[in-house]
């Protein structure tokens, strides 16, 4: 079958896919090959499961001057908020924040926002 891995993440209810950076970096090459500035002055909304673990966010971040970025904002759904409950994996800055709270860890979203590189 030749999408097994889909049927088998389907059937155990795990569908976290992630995106490879270098697909990523590619698709976007594209983008800038045909326009150059089809991303200067623009405000990119990314939803994602995790702002921090996210390619599509390091790939914006990383390029933010390149790109001409205007503003980043990367947000996640909370934890608690899924029907597929696994494991959360957080950051050492994030626990180590004095914002921190354990309780809204799992019942609020996050968000990343990036105005200057």
């Amino acid at each position: 079958m030749a999408n097994s891995t889909l049927s088998n993440a389907k059937a155990a209810k795990k569908d976290e896919f992630y995106t490879q950076f270098y697909d990523i970096e590619a698709e976007m090459e594209a983008y800038l090959d045909y326009n150059p500035d089809v991303f200067r002055g623009k405000t990119v909304l990314l939803p994602c499961d995790d702002p921090e673990w996210s390619n599509f966010t390091k790939y914006f971040a990383q390029n933010f001057e390149e790109l001409g970025l205007k503003k980043l904002i990367s947000t996640s759904y909370a934890p608690d908020s899924k029907t597929y409950k696994d494991g959360t994996q957080l950051s050492l800055f994030e626990t180590q924040s004095p914002k921190f709270d354990k309780d809204k860890t799992k019942t609020h979203g996050k968000i990343f926002v990036l105005t200057e590189d």
